[in-house]
């Protein structure tokens, strides 16, 4: 509604965001009422979402698996959550290729006569291999640990 009068602001998030609108519209702009109302649910959505991300939080501290599994690089509380929930009960997988297969982390396969090849990770899975290939790229571009830079992570030869 802002850009229709030629007003426009830097990107901003919460409570910045409504502060920087209310700057932008207290100099006598016509649409101050309107801008109250929408302001106002944006303020009671982000109240929720701020109770609801306590509450995942929460969720992962109580359960000792999803503990262990965000003090991995890259791996949050939803991320720990959903994988912990997919997975279930370990046991039923008799090895760490199944359950690759199970959350759709198979490799492609082109195979011709006597020619089988593995190339690149399918696009098969559901929400979990989403947030799963998020946290292997934070692992693979952010981190230095282990006292390997990025690079080295990735596979390229270390100096």
């Amino acid at each position: 509604m802002l850009k229709e009068y030629g007003l426009q602001f830097s990107r901003s998030i919460g409570s910045q965001f409504r502060r920087k609108v209310w700057e932008l519209v207290a100099d006598g702009h016509p649409l101050p009422s309107l801008v109250q109302a929408v302001l106002s649910v944006h303020e009671q959505v982000c109240c929720e979402q701020q109770k609801l991300d306590r509450q995942v939080r929460r969720f992962a501290r109580e359960d000792e698996a999803t503990r262990r599994l965000t003090t991995i690089p890259g791996v949050g509380p939803i991320t720990a959550l959903t994988f912990r929930h997919t997975i279930d009960d370990p046991s039923r997988f008799r090895s760490a290729a199944k359950v690759g297969a199970y959350l759709g982390l198979t490799p492609r396969r082109k195979q011709s006569g006597e020619t089988d090849i593995n190339g690149r990770v399918s696009r098969w899975g559901d929400r979990l291999r989403t947030y799963q290939y998020e946290a292997a790229s934070v692992l693979l571009h952010r981190t230095t640990a282990f006292g390997l830079t990025a690079p080295a992570l990735s596979g390229e030869k270390m100096a």
